[in-house]
């Protein structure tokens, strides 16, 4: 299989060298795109597929009401529950669901609902009637799904708080929505069924291997149904491999790690962490250390759910080396969420590579690339599927994922977006959301209040806003008194100005968030581990200093 990238500094070499991604198929997609404000002419078209970035901010930004005239917004508008459920008393992190549209996106930020179509959107509007005569009293299927467009374009307009890129195209895939494309099955048997995309998955699968130096023919994965699949997928293989092991993973792990130990019946550590969400290394190895008796099981994140951090996978595996824990003792899952798909193309950043003793990842496929709906990818060693495989007749392949039936579309989707943007184009948008979100830092930073972004992240955490209408119109994600932005190709910076600008307009109407415990995420926040000062760095003249 032909190598893509063996490292950042490669993934540029090639992109400068790599010709226009542009064909036949691209320009219909071009034309429409020009007809809307998104796209200023066909050249910008035409540069558009190859990477996700936003506009030019010279177009033109269409007016912004006031935090005074937002508060007066129906009710659909925010429609998020009254109040945040504080998850810090659970182990894990919550990622409830944000709405997800692709157009709006990179519009400005488009007005609220009319009171009609507010109306439209109602239970008794769109309710399902269950006797025929009963069907004159609802409106038209067309009217009511004209009102929701708007709404998802609205929510996608002030999308800030969850790690979704909505700026994509995939129009030229709107034809194949009319047949059922269903993956049953292990990706790389085919069963009778023949409406599948499973050469599209296999390539998709093939480039993640190798994105990740999988030595070739040593690996198995397939696309799922989102990230928190490929973390049970992973667990699973991991408990098959170690049945009386333990699993090891960070009290800011994503909650999926520690549903797949509810769900399988293991022993489960949920250790501290530093102050930027770190696994703390040394309490991990006290642990492993009090259990020496036991099979080690690590979930590794690259990219924690609220802060972003990322767990140091070498010095996981040095821990592991000083204790003497042999190989075939231990088990390493990496839960990649959204940065396993960035971080390979950050200069000089880790290396996340199955040539190091790690065992299985799961990745989101629709965070990074952009996609309608939710999916992502799951890799493993070939050795360890082994042990969950079955064959099914009635399919006449094998029973190896955790789904049964699986969306082919999904496949087909990462395909196109994989295709279409190439490494060079996933770069520039890995490249501009972490300087856009090193943009939004300085921003918030410059107005005095506690800012904090971590290394090899797009995730901007700050202190919780007063105003739960702020919270609710911008779909910021909290966790007691933190709230974040992840910053993705949809974010621009006109967003972020006005953003901050609310932000402000916020702080001077309700106040600003006091620490609502001793050691609670605002005070981690606070702390001189992450450098400098949680307002502003304040750094003196050496003569001064000394």
């Amino acid at each position: 299989m032909r190598s893509i990238i063996n490292s950042a500094s490669r993934v540029a070499t090639r992109a400068a060298r790599r010709p226009s991604l542009g064909s036949a198929s691209s320009s219909h997609s071009s034309s429409y795109l020009a007809q809307r404000t998104i796209l200023p002419n066909a050249t910008a078209a035409a540069h558009r597929f190859k990477s996700s970035l936003p506009l030019p901010e010279e177009d033109e930004f269409p007016p912004v009401e006031s935090l005074a005239q937002h508060e007066a917004e129906p009710h659909l508008d925010n429609n998020t529950s009254d109040t945040i459920e504080d998850y810090t008393a659970k182990v894990g992190t919550p990622s409830p669901w944000a709405v997800f549209d692709a157009w709006g996106a990179g519009e400005g930020i488009v007005d609220p609902l009319s009171a009609e179509d507010e109306a439209m959107l109602s239970p008794d509007m769109v309710r399902i009637p269950t006797v025929e005569e009963d069907r004159s009293s609802v409106p038209d299927e067309s009217e009511i799904l004209s009102s929701y467009d708007k709404l998802l374009k609205r929510k996608s307009s002030v999308h800030f708080g969850y790690p979704y890129n909505l700026m994509y195209n995939h129009e030229e895939l709107y034809e194949f929505m009319k047949y059922s494309i269903n993956n049953l099955g292990d990706p790389f048997i085919a069963s009778n069924y023949g409406v599948h995309s499973r050469q599209f998955e296999c390539a998709v699968i093939d480039f993640f291997a190798d994105l990740w130096k999988f030595p070739k023919d040593s690996y198995w994965g397939y696309v799922t149904t989102c990230g928190t699949e490929g973390n049970l997928h992973g667990i699973l293989l991991a408990r098959e491999c170690h049945p009386d092991g333990i699993l090891y993973s960070s009290r800011e792990t994503h909650y999926s790690i520690f549903k797949a130990a509810r769900y399988y019946r293991m022993d489960a550590k949920a250790i501290p962490t530093l102050p930027m969400g770190e696994i703390d290394y040394d309490a991990l190895a006290s642990e492993i250390n009090a259990n020496r008796d036991r099979p080690v099981i690590i979930n590794v994140n690259i990219g924690t759910t609220v802060k972003g951090a990322v767990d140091n996978l070498d010095r996981i595996l040095r821990i592991l080396k000083n204790l003497g824990i042999p190989r075939e003792r231990f088990h390493i899952h990496v839960d990649g969420a959204l940065f396993a798909m960035m971080m390979p193309f950050v200069d000089w950043a880790p290396e996340i590579s199955f040539e190091k003793p790690i065992d299985s990842i799961a990745v989101s496929g629709h965070k990074m690339l952009g996609c309608p709906m939710p999916c992502g990818i799951a890799l493993t060693r070939k050795e360890h599927v082994k042990k969950v495989e079955m064959r099914i007749d009635y399919l006449n392949s094998v029973d190896t994922t955790i789904m049964g039936s699986r969306n082919g579309q999904a496949a087909l989707y990462l395909w196109y977006s994989l295709r279409k943007k190439g490494v060079a184009g996933i770069k520039r948008d890995v490249v501009y959301c972490m300087e856009t979100a090193q943009y939004l830092r300085d921003k918030i930073t410059a107005e005095g209040l506690t800012c904090r972004l971590n290394d090899l992240s797009s995730t901007v955490v700050l202190e919780r806003p007063m105003d739960d209408k702020f919270v609710k119109r911008w779909q910021l994600a909290c966790e007691e008194d933190i709230a974040h932005v992840v910053v993705m190709p949809n974010v621009t910076k006109i967003k972020i100005d006005k953003f901050v600008e609310e932000l402000v307009e916020c702080r001077e109407k309700h106040g600003r968030m006091e620490p609502v415990r001793a050691g609670s995420p605002l005070v981690q926040l606070q702390c001189s581990s992450w450098g400098g000062t949680y307002v502003a760095p304040s750094v003196k003249d050496f003569k001064e200093e000394f």
